[in-house]
């Protein structure tokens, strides 16, 4: 009996060590290393990455989106105007990525005047425009396009329309304008230099003491001059008299301002022209869709 309980005591005591070593075990190979801890933490950190990059391919809108977005603006706004809506809009595209070379891009005008070319004689057309100019023989056709339409022609200018963006306004019915928004002369430019200053040479210097060229450039300057000013005057011939698009004529191209001197909508009032306050609210989200910094994308989602 004795030795009995001395074989189950030793058991016992057996059995405990055993426990004990298999729990110091488990716990040694839970514990983590330095180098498993690390790799822990890096793994924690990947998927943290790639959950932000979810979150800011899922927060950026596609190019299929914007699209469908600037489609549905202008579909919204020919509805409740009833109008065709044409736009000419200078602009970045906010798909581009960043490693690509920010592109100003604008509709052509071929494609512009194909549009007015096919809008129904009786369909109104609103014309949204926003450019620097610079668009020389392009915005004298889409100009002429848009003053033989019969029906009303509505420029809307929601920033600017600069230079030769401002004859796209002279061919309108009605010009719309926010307080801020801006025109300007349409004096021509030769080399780079107002076609006025060039003339005011030769009424400075003996003829004798002026380089041929510059007499050359100066008869270039007077010829381009008296276009663009006869120009201004057949555009405005139907909505003023026959002074009043002279005087228009002479102050948008007889060189006594610079040509980055804005034309505000209280100025393109006192000079005649028929100028309404106020952009649609849509013409507006429109320029959401638009990149005009670099890196500064639509801070929208469009759904398709």
């Amino acid at each position: 009996m004795a030795e009995l309980e001395t074989l189950l005591a030793a058991a016992i005591v057996a059995s405990v060590g055993i426990n004990a070593l298999t729990s110091l075990y488990v716990m040694r190979r839970l514990q983590p290393t330095p180098a498993r801890a690390e790799a822990a933490e890096e793994a924690e950190d990947e998927e943290e990455n790639e959950e932000e990059d979810g979150e800011e391919e899922a927060g950026a809108s596609t190019k299929e989106q914007i699209l469908a977005r600037r489609s549905q603006l202008i579909r919204q706004l020919e509805e409740e105007r009833g109008t065709r809506i044409i736009t000419l809009i200078h602009r970045k595209e906010p798909w581009s990525t960043d490693d690509d070379e920010p592109e100003i891009v604008l509709e052509e005008s071929e494609t512009i005047l194909q549009a007015v070319r096919e809008t129904p004689r009786d369909k109104p057309i609103d014309f949204i425009v926003h450019t620097e100019g610079g668009l020389t023989f392009a915005a004298d056709m889409m100009a002429m396009a848009l003053k033989h339409h019969p029906a009303k022609v509505t420029v809307m200018v929601p920033f600017y329309a600069m230079s030769s963006g401002t004859y796209l306004a002279l061919a309108a019915d009605e010009i719309m304008m926010e307080k801020y928004s801006i025109l300007a002369p349409v004096e021509p430019q030769i080399d780079e230099m107002p076609a006025n200053w060039i003339m005011a040479i030769l009424k400075r210097k003996p003829v004798e003491l002026i380089a041929d060229r510059t007499i050359l450039l100066s008869e270039k300057a007077r010829m381009e001059t008296e276009n663009a000013a006869e120009f201004v005057k057949w555009l405005l011939a139907d909505k003023m008299t026959e002074d009043q698009t002279a005087q228009v004529a002479n102050f948008l191209v007889g060189g006594f301002m610079a040509s980055t001197t804005p034309i505000t909508l209280d100025v393109a009032r006192a000079i005649g022209l028929n100028v309404t306050e106020g952009v649609p609210e849509k013409v507006h989200q429109l320029f959401e869709t638009i990149e005009f910094g670099v890196g500064k994308k639509p801070g929208k989602v469009y759904d398709q």
